[in-house]
């Protein structure tokens, strides 16, 4: 669809708002790409909007490649699936909403409560097994203090890969699929990623790996080889 420039809805700014701290921030609302609502919380206006999508587009397309289907699930999520998990009281972060009856919910920072009774309902042997879902999704996050623009929002999309299967052994080589998958979406964006060792924090126990980018407007700092590809987030050096 074509739109005449001067009918464009493009409100851009002279100046960034007072409150913005970050670089995105700042460039993004005087271009009128976004509009922020209240601190950490973004409305995209029609180009942020058409760049969304075509980033949602190329990560689609890789995570179909990699065999995963794709869901949509609730933003909503019952207070009863975090209390089994043992995360309604230790994820800090966790927005909480009480109904005007009576009920708690979650507002969904991430949907391992939900997806795993999902998928429970699916597994009757590990002839069903193994498969992966993922969605394209809004998320919410209670930080206390938002920054980075929409790098760290309240309100924020995300797209979340689960897989499950029958042996350890298919775990890890579909994880090393997977790490190869982000690789090539990094390179499809013009952006020279580095798988980096960090922790797991509240999701696991367990070393996880991040893909930074270096950039001068960065918040964290790792430790990178220069002779191979081993990389480290300072935080768990």
């Amino acid at each position: 669809m074509i739109t005449r420039i001067s009918k464009a809805f493009i409100p851009t700014k002279k100046e960034a708002p007072k409150d913005a701290t970050s670089l995105n921030q700042k460039l993004l609302t005087r271009a009128g790409f976004v509009h922020q609502e209240l601190a950490g919380v973004y409305s995209f206006l029609p180009l942020g909007l058409r760049v969304l999508r075509k980033v949602e587009v190329i990560i689609r397309k890789h995570m179909e490649a990699l065999g995963g289907q794709e869901i949509l699930m609730s933003a909503l999520e019952p207070k009863a699936n975090w209390e089994k998990t043992g995360r309604w009281n230790t994820f800090d972060v966790l927005f909480k909403l009480p109904s005007q009856h009576g009920t708690e919910y979650a507002l969904g920072p991430s949907h391992e409560e939900i997806v795993f009774p999902l998928a429970k309902e699916k597994i009757e042997s590990y002839k069903d097994l193994p498969f992966s879902l993922f969605q394209i999704q809004t998320k919410f996050r209670d930080e206390p203090r938002a920054k980075s623009g929409l790098m760290r929002g309240r309100e924020f999309g995300m797209k979340d890969l689960y897989s499950f299967h029958a042996t350890k052994e298919d775990l890890e080589a579909f994880y090393e699929r997977a790490k190869q998958q982000y690789l090539l979406i990094f390179k499809e964006f013009g952006l020279d990623a580095k798988v980096t060792e960090a922790s797991g924090g509240a999701f696991s126990k367990k070393i996880s790996h991040e893909f930074m980018v270096l950039s001068d407007a960065g918040e964290d700092n790792i430790l990178a080889c220069s002779s191979c590809t081993f990389a480290q987030n300072t935080e768990i050096s």
